[in-house]
């Protein structure tokens, strides 16, 4: 999933940072709804992509696995309320 030919990858209209971690999907990626951004510059469209593709169940699970960012306390406490949104923005329940 992703995966572009290098010598085309430029054609792909998305913002560096999602081409290099999303490949071909970047625009995508880059498309979904908008809301609050996490900490350590994990953007909304980022922990939306978490839950709607990766198929996170939980908001601790958005956290831990899918970014990373409840391995540091602060991390998590600054972006709790952002991850609960990303399910909400996904149309989503959390289990």
């Amino acid at each position: 999933m992703g995966a572009w030919p290098r010598a085309r990858i430029g054609e792909l209209t998305a913002p560096a940072r999602f081409v290099r971690r999303y490949g071909a999907e970047a625009p995508f990626a880059a498309g979904l709804a908008a809301g609050p951004d996490a900490a350590r510059g994990v953007t909304a469209q980022e922990l939306v992509w978490g839950v709607a593709v990766e198929g996170a169940l939980t908001v601790d699970d958005l956290l831990d696995r899918r970014t990373r960012l409840g391995l540091v306390a602060a991390d998590r406490d600054a972006s709790a309320s952002a991850a609960a949104s990303a399910f909400d923005r996904a149309g989503v329940t959390p289990a």
